[in-house]
């Protein structure tokens, strides 16, 4: 089973256990930098609870997520067309103020993760905003199926300085949706730069 055919077969498990979590910590530090309005993609999107929060707040919202099972489950449940597309298969320009990738790119190897930093750089206006929260430490693992990359604040902040983009501010939690979690999770607010 790989990350995909997990959360297929799980969508409906998983959107109940992370629909309601609390994020307001995370909104917060993304929404400061981003201002009062323009177009976030949910990038990897899950249950659809971030694009439902932005979206009533009057932010054009556009989602994806690779699920096919959640992008059902996130379309009924935030009101917009979410759409089934792999994280590589992003090809727009100049298009988003905000990404908010909560969650979504760990489950990417970090050979692949370049590749898609720079489609995130690219999809994003000049001085647009990507939020991006990943597990902190080194290494790979699978859990029940699902594949998960840890990263270092260090290494993060040489791979996204590489790509012309720049750290504007971080914060580092404990697991909103699991209270056994170990790792901590590392949200970082990253600025297009050029």
């Amino acid at each position: 089973m790989n990350t995909i055919d997990y959360y297929n077969k799980n969508a409906k498990e998983y959107f109940e256990k992370t629909y309601n979590a609390d994020m307001n910590i995370q909104y917060e530090l993304f929404l400061k930098h981003l201002g009062n309005n323009g177009k976030i993609l949910d990038f990897g999107c899950g249950s659809g609870r971030d694009a439902l929060y932005f979206k009533k707040l009057g932010y054009e919202i556009d989602a994806i997520d690779g699920s096919k099972e959640l992008c059902k489950l996130a379309t009924k449940y935030v009101g917009i067309n979410v759409r089934c597309m792999k994280f590589n298969e992003l090809n727009v320009v100049n298009t988003y103020d905000g990404i908010w990738a909560c969650s979504s790119l760990v489950h990417i190897d970090k050979k692949e993760m370049i590749e898609i930093l720079k489609k995130m750089r690219d999809a994003l206006k000049q001085d647009g905003i990507a939020y991006i929260a990943m597990k902190s430490g080194i290494g790979e693992e699978n859990i029940d199926g699902r594949y998960f990359s840890y990263i270092e604040k260090e290494e993060f902040i040489k791979i996204i300085n590489s790509l012309n983009f720049e750290l504007i501010d971080f914060l580092s939690t404990k697991s909103v949706t699991n209270n056994e979690e170990k790792r901590s999770w590392d949200s970082y607010v990253i600025k297009k730069v050029k």
